[in-house]
């Protein structure tokens, strides 16, 4: 029997009011089951605020975008919201790119702690 996928979570800690969740390595549909399950709980609480740090993930495919959505999506059902932080040019056009209506709120870096 395989192992089961390794985690694309790195880390998760407090940063002000938010949830700082630190990916890493691969998200894509070995690691996005995973990876759903870890964001779950940090996204269906009452109002949420969830900063997903994607700066060291190497790859991400559709699975993984759509991991991101419905976490997104969750969040925001509770009146919350999820940001993500994402640096890497290639990510970034996909991210944003606005035939593709993503609709993600990016940041290029880690906001002040409120």
């Amino acid at each position: 029997m395989p192992n089961p996928p390794p985690t694309s979570l790195l880390d998760t800690q407090s940063h002000g009011l938010s949830v700082l969740a630190t990916l890493h390595g691969e998200i894509d549909l070995l690691t996005a089951p995973v990876l759903s399950a870890l964001l779950t709980p940090l996204t269906v609480c009452a109002r949420p605020d969830v900063l997903v740090d994607l700066r060291q993930v190497a790859f991400i495919d559709g699975t993984g975008i759509a991991v991101l959505a419905v976490a997104r999506d969750a969040a925001t059902a509770h009146d919350g919201r999820l940001r993500l932080i994402c640096t890497h040019p290639i990510t970034l056009w996909i991210l944003l790119h606005p035939g593709l209506g993503f609709g993600f709120d990016v940041l290029e870096g880690l906001p002040a702690a409120a």
